[in-house]
């Protein structure tokens, strides 16, 4: 376990010298975060409209936490890296080394969108505050299970 862990933090450390890169990505997220509020106070230009029972406020989170998972986890990242190590024949280099080539690939990744994605949690905190106001009815007593499903939720997606 700690060759894994190890392998995360060389990752982490790695991507923590390209933080320019991250945060130029903020500009597209920042984008289409405003395209996406606009739209949804134009479809709920009413403010007693609900749309399956969803207010405006509930529906602009959702996209928010959903837009911060999509940017800040990027599986294309995961995938891309096992058909190159496929295609070049690394796969069979990586296989023969003293860890289990699954959970180091998993391990790596976490490395890379570890950053990215406290970052894109962040900037998405603040951008629903400013234009929508806090989430309703929210508990900080639900921020450690909030935490476990994102986690569940970006193994199983770098899994797949």
């Amino acid at each position: 376990m700690k060759k894994y862990l190890y392998i995360y933090k060389a990752t982490l450390i790695e991507n923590l010298s390209y933080i320019l890169n991250v945060i130029l990505g903020f500009i597209n997220f920042f984008v289409m975060m405003f395209v996406f509020l606009n739209l949804w106070q134009y479809i709920y230009a009413d403010n007693s409209q609900v749309i399956n029972g969803y207010t405006m406020q509930q529906m602009i989170w959702y996209v928010l936490i959903t837009e911060v998972l999509w940017y800040g986890t990027r599986n294309k990242i995961l995938t891309r890296e096992i058909s190159q190590d496929i295609k070049s024949g690394n796969i069979a280099y990586n296989i023969n080394k003293p860890y289990n080539y699954i959970f180091y690939i998993i391990a790596k990744h976490l490395g890379e969108i570890t950053m990215k994605f406290i970052l894109f949690a962040i900037v998405g905190l603040v951008i629903g505050v400013c234009f929508v106001g806090p989430i309703q009815n929210f508990s900080f007593a639900s921020i450690p299970f909030i935490l476990i499903v994102f986690l569940l939720g970006i193994l199983i997606n770098s899994i797949i």
